[in-house]
C-alpha cells in the first residue's frame, strides 16, 4: 500500500526520473518540504533555471508556503547533468547525505554571491507571475492552520492510489 508521502509525490509536477529517485531515497523524500503537509502548503509549480557556473546541472525551484514561519520558501533540487537520473536537494534539513545538502553549499557552488541571491525565501512579489494564482491559494489554505490534514484510513489511501493510477499519475 502506498504511503501519504507516495501520494503527495505523485501529485507534484516532477519529472518521472525525479519521482523514481525520490522513491529510492528516503532521506531525499523526508527532506522535501512538500512532504510535511502539516507545516507546508505546496504552491504546485516549479521553476527551471541553469547557473552559468555549472551550466549542465538543471536547477529546479519548488515553492511552498511555511505555515509556522508565515513565509514562502523554496526547495532547490538539482538535476545533476540534466539527465533526470541523479538529484540533490539543497535545504536547511537537519540530516545530510549525498543527495541532501545544506542550502549554503548550493549558494557556494551555483551562486558564488552573484546568482540566486535571496532565492530561498522569496517574497510574494518575487514569485513568478505564472505561479502567483497558486501562491494566493496557498496563502488562503495557510489561514486554515487549525485544520490539519486528517489521518487517512487504509481504504482511503488505497482509493486515492487507484484514482491517481487511473489518471496516469
Amino acid at each position: 500500500m502506498p504511503s501519504i508521502t507516495d501520494l503527495i509525490i505523485r501529485l507534484q509536477p516532477y519529472s518521472r526520473g525525479l519521482k523514481e529517485f525520490i522513491k529510492k531515497h528516503q532521506d531525499f523524500a523526508e527532506a522535501l518540504k512538500v512532504n510535511n503537509p502539516n507545516r507546508f502548503v505546496s504552491v504546485g509549480g516549479i521553476v527551471i533555471s541553469f547557473s552559468p557556473l555549472v551550466p549542465k546541472d538543471k536547477i529546479i525551484g519548488f515553492y511552498v508556503y511555511d505555515n509556522k514561519e508565515e513565509k514562502f520558501k523554496q526547495d532547490i533540487i538539482v538535476d545533476v547533468m540534466g539527465e533526470d537520473k541523479e538529484f540533490v536537494v539543497y535545504t536547511r534539513y537537519k540530516i545530510k547525505s549525498s543527495c541532501v545538502k545544506d542550502i549554503n553549499e548550493f549558494e557556494q557552488k551555483y551562486g558564488k554571491g552573484i546568482y540566486y541571491k535571496g532565492f530561498h525565501w522569496p517574497k510574494f512579489e518575487e514569485i513568478p507571475e505564472a505561479l502567483k494564482p497558486n501562491a494566493r491559494i496557498a496563502l488562503q489554505l495557510a489561514k486554515l492552520k487549525n485544520l490539519e490534514p486528517k489521518n487517512l484510513t487504509e481504504a482511503e489511501i488505497e482509493k486515492f492510489d487507484r484514482e491517481l493510477t487511473e489518471l496516469g499519475v
